[in-house]
């Protein structure tokens, strides 16, 4: 007769439902509520999801329909409630670590019988260690194969205590949507059938045939990788790739990308022991290695006392670790490590049960250990969590972009170009969930830029850009000379000739050098002085001359404690347009943001060009001189 399964009191359930209201009120507080900024590993596709969740898209290799199918309805509901788009992204991981959480207690529950309280201290180290921290407060895939482990493992337990065929199914079922979500969830197969060898083989072994239909079961999941050619043939504005074509979406299914070049075993000693550095590396940078050391002895107890249970949690915790010393480059390595995590804590949580059946006065420490443990972890990543949920980069570029001018009307919109990455994802963020770019058009590095230089007036991208996409860049797509110039203080605009929309010379004010001041005009806002210049090469400039910008208390100024800011520059155009490039004639639009210091009275805006001679010393040309008027 098979083992009766008594389900948890409500009293052993209590502290672990404590323990996941403490962990809520931690999520909650480091909750990413924009649009992401931050270029970490960790939020790499965190932009690329927000947007995706938001619009019904598709997402980067290998696709992950049944997480983005699940999140986008869960965000749509969210956001008729009166959700803020980027918070209802968010809330997506958050709601699939509270389902794990809750499973992994229930796991401790039957695990650790008669100690939960133990239970629900494991499972409060367990929420603060990093990768489960930060993959339950940004937009990611992997709070969804967080969820996936535990609720696998949870079957598989179910079923070596009470075998029922209608739940084995449904096993094979979330072990085939594991694989599909995630390849390196394929070891959630081998930890399941250890679990419930026993019941399992002896179905097998009374009919053979019933494996087929598990099979089959298993592989309906599978069946979810048709929204990603359906959503491109619907025209949905946020595809990734060309899953509509047979290349394109073998490319996505496969995970070519990866596998092509990133999976490829270490070749020599020396590659073996810088994985086996970089697996410690991350494996200590999840939990402290005195937890690591006692986690595995707990591993080792548990499968010494219960065999094909230790075995498979053996297998679970030493599959995904081994995968990441195998193939590095290929995974984020703390989101595949995080089963590992998972067993290491079940681990040290069995062990400190077992001592505590042994000796009851250890019953205590074991508290106070995992107490301490999570007060370290919670100390140690909070403000790594937060830098990362609360960086301002990304609603930065919004404002940043926001600043172009909107086309006039009838024709086309300002084309902005920006690599793909965090700042892609953010103004993409803001033209197709928030819609402040809507009288943007965005491309990214796999436009065609030779036809987008030569069919628009102007090209623009962040002067940041222009470290990855340099002049030279430009024009060695473009085949020809471009010309560039500051549609703002933070945007350049690519031309494929020199300015023609330009003010009319009202200052004509001559530097010496060559070059004059055009025009020039002044806006003041809370904050800074905003300067627009254009500059005109008069003759051939001689040498490249760097910019010098001042906000100044007095004029003419006595000394450095009369400037309150500056905005130098090593080149005009945010350092990226030496004037050596200029031609006879050529008119260059600049900008410079000066910040106004608080308190602070200025009394001019100041300009000149200079360079440095032979011997070091600086040369100034005339200072052009703006006074800043109550009108202003």
């Amino acid at each position: 007769m098979p083992p009766t399964v008594h389900p948890p009191s409500t009293r052993t359930w209590l502290p672990g439902l404590l323990a996941l209201l403490l962990l809520l009120g931690v999520y909650a507080f480091t909750l990413q509520h924009d649009v992401n900024g931050s270029a970490h590993d960790y939020t790499l596709d965190t932009g690329e999801i927000q947007v995706a969740l938001n619009v019904w898209g598709t997402i980067h290799y290998t696709g992950y329909p049944h997480y983005t199918i699940l999140g986008a309805a869960l965000t749509s509901a969210l956001r008729g409630a009166g959700v803020p788009p980027a918070t209802a992204a968010s809330l997506n991981s958050l709601l699939w670590t509270v389902l794990s959480l809750l499973l992994t207690y229930a796991l401790l529950l039957r695990l650790l019988p008669g100690s939960s309280v133990l239970a629900s201290l494991a499972l409060i180290a367990l929420g603060l260690v990093e990768t489960i921290w930060l993959h339950s407060v940004i937009a990611e895939v992997y709070s969804f194969s967080f969820f996936l482990v535990a609720l696998s493992v949870w079957l598989g337990d179910r079923l070596r205590r009470q075998w029922r065929p209608a739940e084995w199914l449904a096993a094979a079922f979330i072990l085939g949507t594991a694989v599909a979500h995630h390849r390196v969830l394929i070891f959630l197969i081998g930890v399941v059938c250890l679990l419930c060898a026993t019941p399992l083989l002896a179905w097998l072994r009374q009919k053979p045939a019933r494996l087929l239909p598990s099979l089959l079961v298993f592989a309906t999941p599978f069946l979810a990788y048709l929204y990603l050619p359906l959503r491109a043939r619907q025209g949905a504005v946020w595809v990734y790739d060309q899953p509509q074509t047979w290349t394109g979406f073998w490319r996505q299914f496969s995970g070519s990308e990866v596998t092509g070049n990133l999976m490829r075993l270490p070749q020599s000693t020396q590659a073996l022991l810088e994985n086996g550095r970089f697996l410690a590396d991350h494996l200590s940078n999840q939990l402290p290695w005195p937890a690591v050391a006692l986690g595995l002895l707990g591993l080792l107890w548990l499968a010494r006392a219960q065999r094909l249970v230790g075995a498979a949690a053996l297998l679970g915790t030493a599959a995904f670790a081994g995968f990441v010393f195998l193939f590095p480059p290929a995974v984020w390595a703390p989101a595949v490590l995080m089963p590992t995590v998972l067993g290491l804590l079940l681990g040290l949580a069995y062990l400190l049960h077992r001592l505590a059946r042994q000796r009851r006065w250890l019953r205590p420490v074991g508290w106070l250990g995992l107490g301490l443990l999570s007060l370290f972890l919670f100390q140690a990543n909070l403000p790594f969590v937060r830098q990362l949920t609360t960086d301002p980069a990304g609603r930065d570029m919004i404002r940043r972009l926001h600043a172009i001018p909107a086309a006039p009307p009838g024709e086309p919109p300002p084309t902005v170009a920006l690599p793909w990455g965090a700042g892609y994802f953010a103004a993409a963020y803001g033209r197709l969930v928030t819609h402040e770019l809507d009288h943007l058009a965005l491309v990214d590095h796999r436009a065609n830029f030779r036809d987008l230089i030569t069919q628009r007036n102007a090209l623009f991208t962040p002067a940041l850009y222009l470290s990855y996409w340099p002049p030279a860049w430009w024009e060695s797509v473009a085949d020809h000379p471009l010309t560039f110039h500051a549609a703002t203080a933070d945007v350049v605009a690519i031309t494929p000739s020199p300015a023609t929309h330009v003010p009319p010379p009202d200052v004509n004010f001559a530097l010496g050098n060559g070059i004059r001041v055009r025009s020039a005009q002044l806006a003041a806002a809370a904050n800074h002085v905003e300067v627009v210049i254009f500059w005109e090469a008069l003759a051939p400039p001689a040498y490249d001359y760097s910019v010098a910008a001042h906000l100044v208390a007095r004029t003419p100024v006595t000394g450095p404690q009369d400037i309150l800011s500056q905005a130098d520059a090593a080149h005009p155009v945010g350092g990226w347009y030496p004037t050596s490039r200029w031609q006879p004639g050529e008119i260059v639009r600049d900008v410079y943001r000066l910040p106004l210091p608080t308190g602070a009275a200025p009394a001019a805006v100041q300009l000149t060009m200079y360079r440095q001679d032979e011997t070091g010393q600086f040369i100034n040309q005339n200072w052009y001189v703006m006074p800043l008027r109550e009108e202003s």
